[in-house]
């Protein structure tokens, strides 16, 4: 009689993911994990990874000893053994762009920008969401007088999180922006007007010079 097939190893549950980290990983090493979500990776062009290496887990975490530290790490399960096998460890002064991608509900994807920008997709937007939030308070809480980083294409409630720095440079480029395109406004009314003018000027010495020489020739 044939012996049947080993049935494929069961995906556990994300929060089952979440627990055996906090357990075995950052609490023995001294850190609150204070985000998590199960992601795909992607390339920066969309197209997927090979399948067994795309079920990956993202964590956000903060040192138990002050001065308190945050992380933003990638986990997965290793191919062979027990247990997760740490991917990408990257303190949170190394992100230098969050980008939401599309703040719409119909977009689950996001880019986060280290060393090179990192696409990664979530399970659902509302996922998604609340892990930019967990970044933002990270920065916000933990970045000391460095300025955060630029948060584009994400919702109000993740820029609610941000330092009020980050809200202030947006309104100020803003700003900038509109008095740039105001100014441009202002200089092509100059020019035009100054057109004006030295068609106004040639008009004038035309007639001038016409007037000239009907007097003289009078």
């Amino acid at each position: 009689m044939a012996a049947n097939p080993p049935s494929s190893p069961v995906e556990p549950r994300p929060q089952e993911v979440k627990h055996a980290l906090h357990k075995d990983v950052f609490h023995p090493n001294g850190e609150r994990l204070v985000g998590f979500m199960k992601v795909s990776k992607t390339e920066p062009g969309g197209l997927p990874f090979n399948k067994k290496e795309n079920i990956h887990y993202l964590c956000c975490s903060v040192t138990v000893k002050r001065p308190s530290k945050a992380f933003i790490s990638r986990y997965r399960k290793p191919d062979k053994g027990e247990g997760y096998e740490q991917r990408r460890l990257w303190p949170i002064e190394e992100l230098t762009k969050v980008d939401g991608r599309d703040p719409s509900n119909s977009c689950n994807q996001f880019d986060l920008y280290f060393d090179r920008a990192f696409r990664f997709e979530a399970t659902s937007f509302k996922e998604k969401e609340e892990f930019l939030v967990n970044i933002g308070s990270l920065c916000s809480k933990y970045l000391g007088s460095q300025p955060p980083p630029p948060f584009v294409n994400v919702t109000k409630k993740v820029t609610k999180t941000l330092p009020a720095v980050a809200v202030d440079t947006k309104s100020q480029m803003q700003k900038n922006k509109q008095e740039l395109v105001e100014r441009g406004q202002k200089i092509s009314q100059l020019e035009n007007k100054t057109a004006e003018m030295a068609d106004s000027a040639k008009s004038f010495s035309q007639t001038a010079h016409e007037l000239a020489n009907h007097y003289k020739n009078s």
